[in-house]
């Protein structure tokens, strides 16, 4: 059971980056040609845009999205759509979970009930712990032909800050699970080693 803790604290998503700075000028046309427009900021589209685009340039800094549709609310579209973009996050973690983690787990004579058990606690903890590390970026906005509101907003994510919040989750989801000594130690081991993420690919 050690490795799956190794293994799972071992992701970062293939989140697909935004674009490159050489192309986010393109990206802001694109975007206004599809009827959106920045919403609650004094920035313009393009000053929005080329700042998340120079923040994704940074070293383990990488974009998370959340989105919402059929609002009659701004507020409340804008607060739908940041919730979406802790659930997508959490979501592709559980991707590569399941995929990776699951023969594992099972190897070492596990039940399924038992897997899912702390698989499902790993989820909504996940979900608790990354809400207070995506640093929003820029919300854009555009209005439907029945008066409703669609929302779309980007997020920053530090891989150091998002590492901690995974470990943390798995900390507590194996404290709720009969599992939980090989899963805190294999923990302890990876946070003694350092956290190293694994390199991904922009789509």
């Amino acid at each position: 059971m050690k490795k799956i803790a190794i293994i799972a604290l071992a992701v970062l998503m293939a989140m697909p980056a935004f674009a490159g700075a050489k192309d986010y000028r393109k990206k802001v046309r694109e975007f206004k040609r599809a009827g959106w427009e920045i919403y609650g900021s004094s920035q313009t589209m393009e000053c929005a845009f080329r700042l998340h685009c120079e923040a994704l340039g940074k070293d383990g800094v990488y974009e998370v999205t959340g989105e919402a549709s059929g609002v009659k609310s701004l507020s409340v579209g804008r607060q739908i759509a940041a919730n979406n973009a802790c659930i997508n996050y959490v979501q592709q973690v559980g991707r590569f979970m399941r995929g990776r983690v699951a023969s594992d787990f099972h190897a070492d004579g596990e039940s399924e009930e038992e897997f899912n058990h702390f698989y499902s606690a790993y989820e909504t903890l996940l979900q608790k712990e990354i809400d207070g590390e995506l640093r929003p970026s820029f919300t854009l906005v555009r209005t439907g032909k029945d008066g409703r509101y669609e929302m779309m907003s980007f997020f920053l994510v530090d891989e150091d800050s998002a590492s901690k919040a995974r470990i943390k989750a798995l900390e507590t989801a194996a404290r709720e699970s009969r599992l939980a000594q090989d899963i805190a130690d294999s923990v302890r081991e990876s946070i003694d080693k350092g956290f190293v993420p694994e390199e991904t690919s922009a789509e």
